[in-house]
């Protein structure tokens, strides 16, 4: 028998994705579902057959058997959540495979055309889902359901990814937005752990996304109570995200790092630490300010990477340029390669958004300020 210390390492641990491709019996619990769940487990497949490997090597296959693998372990049994995993980005992948076949460009008719397909796609779908329902003798209204999550979970591509996940938490029915947040959760804890095929700054932009999805998860989180969120599916998928995510940050920092930027690392560290406690550091990511000790490089982190989410490239950039020039200035004496002073900014940006990602996890009733869905979706329609 375990030990209680063994136990308690079992479930606070980094979630291990499967490299193999479980069956569909292996991935789904219940029988009552379980015909539609096998269809659409072979549809998928068939679709995936198609696509490239994963970046890492893996059969794509893998991304949306995984995703649904850690449905399962975190409780979930309800049929609806499953059959809306292994599907969730099925419509997208398909749109996505016309595009390139036909090489139809994201220009506004290009949109057009992709948004009609996609329709099509999700039609098509939801009648074959029905038919097997009817043949099976499963409730119709469950097939609705999964159509439904579907539609939330998939990016058109007239959206931004901010507005894609807008859709998700502006959804009115409850019970809908709950599901597809599970599978969200789920579908960005198996992406960030499968990012060591990218750059520093692109694995920085990708655990950005969670990052912003988790602040907004953990809103709603709050909003519920704690007694609705306790150990539930939800809780746990939260935590394994925000933990993969924080990972992720962290070996951001030990890539830069080696880079040879050797005493910056402390410098930087006790930079972030002096924000922290005199700025309120972690609530105040957003805000940029102009002081000349390096803390003023923790201002404004977020607010940076949400010019390029919402391909905003000139502040992007403009704020980059700022932070390239301070430290080329405060570390002159080291003579830094222009290589090298973008990992100092790698650097600072991953130690100061793991940070965040640890407030979001252990401070009960903290959100990250100016960063929720409501705030951002706003700021989008003013565009």
């Amino acid at each position: 028998m375990s030990s209680k210390e063994y136990r308690l390492y079992q479930l606070l641990k980094r979630w291990q994705p499967a490299s193999k491709v479980p069956t569909a019996k292996q991935l789904f619990p219940g029988k009552d579902l379980l015909p539609l769940f096998q269809f659409l487990y072979k549809k998928t497949k068939k679709l995936y057959e198609h696509l490239p490997r994963r970046k890492t090597g893996e059969k794509a296959f893998t991304h949306p058997t995984n995703v649904t693998l850690l449905l399962k372990e975190v409780g979930i049994k309800d049929g609806i959540t499953l059959c809306s995993g292994i599907i969730h980005d099925l419509i997208e992948e398909e749109v996505d495979l016309y595009k390139k076949q036909r090489r139809i460009k994201e220009h506004k008719e290009g949109i057009k055309l992709l948004d009609k397909y996609e329709e099509e796609m999700f039609k098509q779908l939801e009648k074959e889902i029905i038919a097997v329902c009817r043949k099976h003798k499963i409730d119709i209204i469950k097939a609705k359901k999964i159509i439904k999550i579907s539609k939330l979970l998939t990016r058109h591509k007239r959206d931004f990814y901010y507005r894609s996940i807008c859709n998700i938490l502006q959804c009115k029915d409850k019970e809908i937005k709950h599901k597809a947040l599970l599978v969200k959760l789920a579908d960005r804890t198996h992406n960030i752990l499968t990012i060591k095929c990218f750059n520093e700054q692109e694995r920085i932009y990708q655990c950005f996304k969670n990052l912003f999805i988790l602040n907004n998860v953990k809103s709603y989180m709050i909003k519920k109570g704690p007694e609705k969120v306790e150990n539930s599916p939800l809780s746990y998928l939260f935590s394994r995200c925000a933990k993969s995510t924080y990972d992720a940050f962290l070996t951001i920092c030990h890539m830069a790092y080696h880079k040879r930027i050797g005493e910056t690392k402390t410098i930087l560290q006790l930079a972030f630490k002096k924000f922290a406690l005199e700025k309120s550091g972690a609530k105040m990511v957003t805000g940029f300010n102009k002081e000349a000790h390096p803390m003023r490089l923790f201002g404004g982190i977020i607010r940076k990477y949400d010019y390029r989410l919402h391909h905003q490239w000139k502040l992007f950039d403009k704020v980059k340029e700022s932070e390239i020039r301070y430290c080329k200035k405060f570390f002159a004496d080291f003579k830094f390669t222009p290589s090298q002073i973008q990992a100092i900014l790698d650097y600072k940006d991953a130690y100061a958004l793991k940070e965040a990602i640890a407030f979001l996890l252990y401070v009960p009733k903290y959100v990250i300020s100016g960063f929720l869905h409501s705030d951002l979706f706003k700021e989008e329609m003013k565009r």
